[in-house]
């Protein structure tokens, strides 16, 4: 379906679903506790988009944050890797960067699986920002993105888009210094279950935004509300409402921008769930789905590139990163991180 179409479509639709719901604010209690947490996130086969919807980038400087030479060598691009298209933007999946504490061989198995599903080693996390500097990639933010499609403002040879979920206190501490330390800039998907339960604070959401880093929406209570799984259904339409509006609402309210980006907590959506997004003001959303291509018909739909807390760790012991970062540049090609159809 052409991009305008469906645009034409989601507005219909949310005007059909808004006319349904009750007057009223803030979706709190019985309705948004029926739903069923998402901090599990399943995974979905990657899409395939057609490249004729994203032009071609130009050569130019374009938007976003130039990066300065990397501060320990890089490895050479692999030839047997194919070849990333010159109209893809990869967009990093990110939680936590934070290093294993010390105490981590005490653990239980659970409780290690907990800490680490959602992080990434902050050597880590260096070095791939040091492989994405010496390979002239520059990082772009989704509201970048939405200018190029909707008013041709041209795109850097290379964009990235840096991404991380929920709301962690390591966001200033560990990954905001890391990200300038490089010229960078990231978006920042907050849920505001995370301010509520402590892991992240107002003023802290204030410096990201102050820096220049993008603010994001991840719902209010980090709920999924679309896919829930065979025989359930989604959310309803005044959840789901409650869920991507008030998220917007009340970061604009505190930090003085309203987010222009969300992201679907579990990755699901729907048709609906994509119209409401619109209509609530956002011009992009981000999904689970892999891929490194991103088009204008699936501006509500972009795909992703999941790293990894163990991607390119040689010893899980000392925690120590291959250098040459196989795993991380695959990924930057468009190499699955699926188990399946890789």
């Amino acid at each position: 379906m052409p991009g305008s179409v469906r645009a034409t479509a989601r507005v219909l639709a949310a005007a059909l679903l808004l006319a349904g719901l009750s007057a009223g604010g803030l979706l709190v209690g019985a309705g948004a506790a029926a739903l069923t947490s998402a901090r599990g996130e399943p995974e979905r086969p990657a899409e395939i988009n057609p490249p004729k919807a994203l032009p071609e980038p130009s050569s130019g400087t374009g938007l976003g944050h130039s990066s300065p030479q990397p501060s320990s060598p890089v490895a050479a691009e692999p030839s047997n890797l194919p070849p990333i298209p010159n109209y893809a933007v990869p967009i990093l999946y990110y939680h936590r960067v934070e290093a294993v504490p010390a105490v981590w061989p005490t653990w239980t198995k659970a409780r290690q699986a907990a800490f680490i599903d959602y992080d990434v080693l902050p050597n880590a996390f260096a070095a791939q920002l040091d492989w994405l500097a010496a390979n002239g990639y520059t990082t772009i933010l989704p509201r970048d993105l939405a200018a190029h499609w909707d008013n041709g403002v041209p795109l850097p040879a290379r964009p990235v888009i840096l991404t991380f979920d929920d709301g962690w206190h390591d966001w200033v501490t560990t990954v905001l210094p890391l990200l300038q330390a490089h010229g960078m800039v990231a978006e920042f998907y907050l849920t505001l279950a995370a301010i509520a339960d402590g892991n992240i604070s107002w003023p802290e959401v204030q410096t990201l935004s102050d820096a220049g880093d993008g603010i994001g929406a991840h719902d209010v209570h980090h709920v999924q509300l679309a896919e829930l799984g065979q025989g359930r259904p989604d959310a309803s339409p005044a959840t789901m409402w409650a869920e991507v509006n008030g998220a917007r609402q009340t970061i604009g309210s505190h930090i003085g921008i309203y987010p222009d980006s969300m992201a679907y907590v579990g990755g699901g959506f729907s048709p609906a769930l994509e119209a409401l997004v619109e209509q609530a003001g956002y011009s992009t959303a981000r999904s689970i789905r892999r891929g490194i291509v991103q088009t204008a018909a699936t501006r509500y739909e972009l795909h992703v590139v999941r790293i990894g807390p163990y991607d390119d760790v040689t010893n899980r012991v000392t925690w120590t990163i291959d250098p040459g970062l196989p795993t991380f540049v695959a990924r930057m090609h468009g190499v699955s991180d699926l188990r399946t159809g890789e």
